[in-house]
């Protein structure tokens, strides 16, 4: 394989900041959208504000550990236990109505984006 051109590297350096900074946005609006349903739905305040980023915040680093995990330490690529975990475990908590299965939710890009977040989290110190 020919050594890849220092225009090519500069390229592909450009191309992954702007993921990674697509993958922060995306985080930001997830949770600022959940911040804003839990106060809609269940009148969550201040208080209860900083219990629920904290338990969102965890909930992101576990799925990614657990994804990130399955992948690199199992060696398995198709994540077969982590899909069946994250299944079961969201199955359990939105009922059969609102459940999406994980290959149909996630599509191919989870385990770049599981990787960005673990980084992005010890990066903030959460």
């Amino acid at each position: 394989m020919p050594k890849q051109s220092a225009v090519m590297k500069i390229a592909w350096q450009i191309a992954r900041k702007i993921i990674a900074e697509q993958t922060f946005a995306r985080l930001a609006i997830g949770l600022d959208s959940a911040m804003i349903a839990a106060h809609e739905v269940f009148g969550m305040g201040p208080k209860r504000a900083k219990q629920f980023d904290t338990a969102y915040k965890n909930a992101m680093d576990e799925l990614s550990r657990l994804f990130t995990m399955d992948a690199d330490e199992n060696n398995d690529a198709a994540l077969t236990y982590a899909k069946a975990k994250r299944d079961e475990l969201i199955l359990s908590i939105v009922g059969p109505d609102l459940f999406v299965p994980f290959d149909q939710i996630y599509g191919a890009a989870y385990i770049d984006e599981a990787h960005r977040i673990r980084i992005r989290m010890k990066e903030v110190g959460n």
